[in-house]
């Protein structure tokens, strides 16, 4: 889904990027960052159309950054999907972490945690503020999750169903119930599931990265 996932520093299985077979040095028009920020390391494919997206906003933001071309490299594909969890290209490093694709990044630049990570400060306060929004599990912290690239699992009896938000896609949806509906949608959805909670109906967990 790719989502917005890995935001805020979630447990995901990450190593260095440092690992990869091979990687090629392309920064970004802009600003020299300050020596102390971490570096950043965008894993992708020469056309793919967020592996594209995501070289440009990062440039068009002057952030200099490692390009490492994966088009033809099995060994490095293999060992990003071991090391977060998932296949879908682009992956951007900093550091050691990885924090998603395109529309993670997006997100990030646009509320300022991507300035954090850089520095090294993300990780603590990211954490903090993720752990406690999932202890809430208000409607407003339901919502604020989703859009954060969360997913719940609602279990129903037998059956599970997840339910996530793409604010980023075009046009931007929340999926629930496997139908995909308008993001105006989510105040809607959220406060029928938290209806069904209080009621017993449904439980609910936040879905953690294998």
């Amino acid at each position: 889904m790719g989502f917005l996932r890995g935001l805020f520093g979630r447990d995901k299985k990450s190593s260095s990027p440092d690992q990869a077979s091979s990687a090629s040095t392309s920064p970004g028009p802009g600003a020299v960052p300050d020596s102390s920020d971490l570096e950043i390391a965008v894993y992708g494919t020469k056309d793919a159309t967020r592996c594209v997206n995501v070289r440009e906003l990062l440039s068009r933001n002057g952030y200099p950054y490692r390009d490492v071309r994966v088009d033809d490299d099995l060994s490095t594909r293999a060992w990003l999907q071991r090391a977060t969890g998932d296949d879908a290209l682009p992956k951007v490093f900093v550091g050691a972490r990885c924090y998603g694709g395109f529309e993670d990044i997006q997100a990030m630049i646009s509320d300022g945690t991507f300035e954090q990570a850089l520095h090294g400060d993300l990780a603590e306060t990211g954490d903090e503020d993720l752990e406690r929004l999932k202890e809430e599990m208000t409607v407003e912290s339901i919502i604020e999750l989703l859009k954060r690239g969360e997913v719940l699992t609602i279990n129903e009896g037998s059956s599970e169903i997840d339910v996530w938000a793409e604010p980023f896609a075009r046009p931007p949806r929340v999926f629930y119930e496997g139908i995909p509906q308008p993001i105006e949608e989510i105040d809607a959805v959220v406060a029928r599931i938290v209806e069904r909670v209080e009621a017993g109906e449904i439980t609910v967990v936040w879905k953690e990265e294998e």
